[in-house]
């Protein structure tokens, strides 16, 4: 069974986020797979070619599609967006207008299938399948901008009634989807997300040409990937990491990758004498290229996330062969299973005790090195893909 596909690769836009990167993978298998007849995609106002927008995203990580203006980032750009966000109605009127614009353009498309990969679903004339990743906008709303939990409540609810298919990324997210927002278990598929081949085990002459240029050692730094946003618990981590022996920050420095996020305003305050000191290093957003060696490199991964749909930074460390801490809670001890070690995120003492275990702990270290790696190969992009193509056939009704 052929068929054409509708996706919208919206959330490629830099800095590539967790949403970005799955819409990515999705993109690459469609683009590779012979039961798409036909794929289009689009983003904000128009349409893409898939094959440019794959090719530049794949070697840049930035997709070249500023021509036409979609993704441009220029300061004007940025104040002029904040600007009309801030005038009442203004972004409710934008959506609405954007909508209007794709349902007039994808009206000659026929029988196809509507994937959305980012909560909410344009108005379209045919099957839709739908990815909800989390209902953390619902169970932590102060973990989002005040506009997005207010745009998710008002369109997730029909954007679910109207989707013939929902996905999303793991059991757990599937039973929070069934049990709070009441949407039929038979209609929800939950399809874990895969891990990049490029994120393996290796020695210190592999990660030497990054963390060379980054003043880092193989081994010994201790690696957490997160924006700085609520939801990631970086404040505490920050403060649990304080709380270790000097020694054992000294030895394994604390080294932040991620966006910005929220700002200075959510630095914890112990952040600026630990900087000072060498014992944390904020690298900012990292490239996609450049994470499986920083992954690699590292002694240790961190990730005390208060809540997470799935938790893909931490299966990419486990995959990495290096040892992980992580929250007990939500849906990261069912990525995780047994090669992880699991504390409270909302208990800094416990995240602190954890820490120390993790960097010190020599027969802990040599069983997640081993463990690490088995448990991250039951995740595959491949897999990820198969069972989404599926999906899209059961909404057109029918199965391939």
């Amino acid at each position: 069974m052929s068929m054409r596909v509708v996706l919208n690769v919206q959330s490629l836009a830099p800095p590539l986020t967790g949403i970005g990167r799955y819409t990515l993978q999705i993109l690459r298998a469609l683009s590779a797979s012979e039961r798409i007849d036909q794929l289009h995609c689009f983003a904000e106002w128009g349409w893409m070619n898939p094959d440019r927008v794959l090719h530049d995203t794949l070697s840049t990580g930035c997709p070249a599609v500023t021509a036409a203006g979609y993704w441009s980032q220029t300061p004007t750009r940025t104040r002029l967006r904040r600007m009309v966000r801030a005038v009442p109605g203004a972004y409710p009127l934008r959506c609405r207008m954007r909508d209007l614009a794709f349902l007039w353009r994808a009206r000659s498309l026929g029988a196809a299938v509507y994937h959305e990969p980012n909560y909410v679903l344009r108005p379209f004339h045919g099957s839709r399948v739908l990815t909800v990743h989390d209902i953390s906008h619902l169970r932590y709303p102060g973990f989002h901008p005040v506009e997005r939990v207010r745009h998710l409540e008002k369109r997730l609810p029909a954007s679910l009634r109207q989707a013939d298919q929902v996905i999303t990324v793991s059991m757990f997210s599937k039973k929070e989807l069934v049990g709070v927002l009441g949407v039929p278990a038979e209609k929800v598929t939950a399809i874990p997300l895969g891990v990049d081949p490029a994120c393996r085990p290796r020695n210190a002459g592999e990660t030497a040409p990054l963390l060379n240029k980054l003043g880092l050692e193989h081994g010994f730094y201790l690696l957490v990937v997160a924006t700085m946003e609520p939801r990631k618990n970086v404040p505490r981590l920050v403060r649990a990491f304080a709380d270790l022996p000097e020694a054992v920050r000294r030895r394994f420095p604390l080294v932040i990758a991620g966006a910005p996020g929220w700002g200075p305003r959510f630095h914890p305050p112990e952040l600026p004498a630990l900087e000072a000191k060498g014992q944390i290093r904020r690298l900012g957003y990292v490239p996609d290229a450049e994470l499986p060696l920083l992954y690699a490199g590292a002694g240790g991964f961190a990730f005390p996330s208060l809540y997470e749909g799935f938790g893909l930074p931490p299966l990419e460390a486990l995959a990495s062969g290096v040892p992980v801490l992580t929250a007990s809670v939500a849906s990261l001890p069912e990525v995780v299973g047994d090669a992880a070690l699991l504390v409270n995120p909302e208990d800094t003492a416990d995240i602190r005790d954890g820490l120390h275990r993790l960097l010190t702990d020599a027969d802990f270290r040599a069983r997640a090195n081993h463990a690490g790696p088995k448990q991250a190969a039951g995740f595959t992009w491949d897999k990820c893909a198969t069972d989404t193509i599926a999906v899209y056939g059961r909404a057109l009704g029918g199965e391939i």
